[in-house]
């Protein structure tokens, strides 16, 4: 259980996705968040595991190496909706990833990802505020009660514990440590990069398909509009790819033909940032108000109106701070910087976090 950075208050448990490269046991990537997992959750623990992590780290105050990055030529999933989404499988199609779906009912095909999950979820259930294993195992253990770090405390002790013993203790399987399990198995090898890591990550986004008007583009119920897409009106109808980060609405990046991304604001450019579930949880308010349309001032007026709500009942909801961390979580990792194009053996690297015994997902590098 973790708590919010001002009153330490409990907000619950994150979601950990994890990537794992099968043949050295190294963890390519791993992402936390306060969201279920879905296809902007894949994207982001994707592309995080294919860069260079040395922007990241050092983010984060990390000085421990993770020399991991490159695109891999499988990966191997569940057959969890996040995976199966057009954004997952298109930007797997453009940098010629093959993805292997798990054969259904056959959960040993996920035995290398579930152990790994099981190893950290073991380390970490001795910090303050653990769920254990299980209920039994937890017994009568105050876990909120005892819960202190917040998640980017958490962050940063499970990243350090994933880069420093996993990472360099001999493996039972393997007989030495990831890491040197790594060097020696990219030794020699030149590693696949992505031309940059912008469009590496606009290439898993997801995406619904608009034609362009001479009012911009519409999406979610939301104008967007931008001089650069004047000579995509009176395209015959045609319908281009409209991309978005739920993390944060207030721009969407429309695809053209050759590949490159228009990053279209809104057309209220007074308008503030909010994430996709500001917007549904403000859609569905509307809805139970017994509003048969919702127009875009309405939902902005909503959305303002939760975040007055979520402020008054702060300190008293945990809810209602978990709501707020969720947003305020978002919009930090939007504007942190981007990666640096290259990386060495030498970068400091290394990354995550991870909750109790909440659902996880899974990804396997091949």
């Amino acid at each position: 259980m973790l708590v919010d950075d001002v009153t330490r208050a409990c907000i619950g448990r994150p979601w950990l996705t994890l990537v794992l490269d099968i043949h050295t046991r190294i963890v390519a990537g791993l992402t936390l968040s306060l969201d279920a997992p879905s296809a902007a959750g894949t994207a982001l623990a994707v592309t995080q595991s294919i860069l260079p992590k040395a922007a990241w780290l050092a983010d984060r105050g990390i000085k421990l190496a993770w020399p991991v990055f490159g695109l891999p030529e499988c990966i191997h999933v569940d057959n969890g909706a996040e995976f199966h989404s057009r954004a997952f499988e298109r930007g797997c199609q453009q940098h010629g990833v093959r993805i292997d779906y798990r054969p259904p009912a056959t959960p040993r095909y996920g035995g290398h990802i579930e152990r790994l999950m099981g190893t950290l979820m073991g380390r970490v259930q001795a910090l303050p505020g653990t769920t254990f294993s299980n209920v039994r195992a937890r017994g009568d253990y105050p876990s909120e009660g005892r819960s202190v770090l917040t998640f980017r405390e958490f962050e940063r002790i499970l990243a350090l514990e994933v880069l420093g013993p996993y990472h360099n203790e001999v493996h039972q399987t393997l007989g030495r440590p990831p890491a040197a399990a790594w060097a020696a198995g990219v030794n020699g090898m030149t590693l696949r990069e992505p031309a940059d890591a912008q469009s590496l990550l606009f290439d898993f986004l997801p995406f619904e398909e608009r034609v362009i008007r001479r009012d911009g583009v519409r999406l979610f119920n939301v104008q967007y509009q931008d001089g650069a897409l004047a000579h995509l009106v009176n395209s015959g109808g045609h319908k281009l790819r409209v991309k978005y980060d739920p993390r944060d609405l207030s721009a969407v990046f429309v695809e053209l033909s050759g590949g490159d991304h228009i990053r279209v604001p809104y057309a209220d450019i007074g308008r503030s940032a909010v994430t996709l579930w500001e917007h549904r949880s403000a859609i569905n308010r509307l809805r139970e108000e017994g509003r048969r349309t919702v127009d875009e001032h309405a939902i902005f007026e909503a959305i303002e109106e939760q975040r007055r709500v979520l402020a008054e009942a702060y300190d008293r909801s945990k809810a209602a701070r978990r709501a707020v961390v969720r947003g305020e979580l978002a919009i930090a990792d939007i504007r942190a910087p981007a990666a640096p194009p290259a990386a060495s053996d030498d970068d400091p690297d290394a990354q995550v976090v991870i909750p109790g015994d909440g659902v996880t997902s899974g990804v396997e590098f091949w």
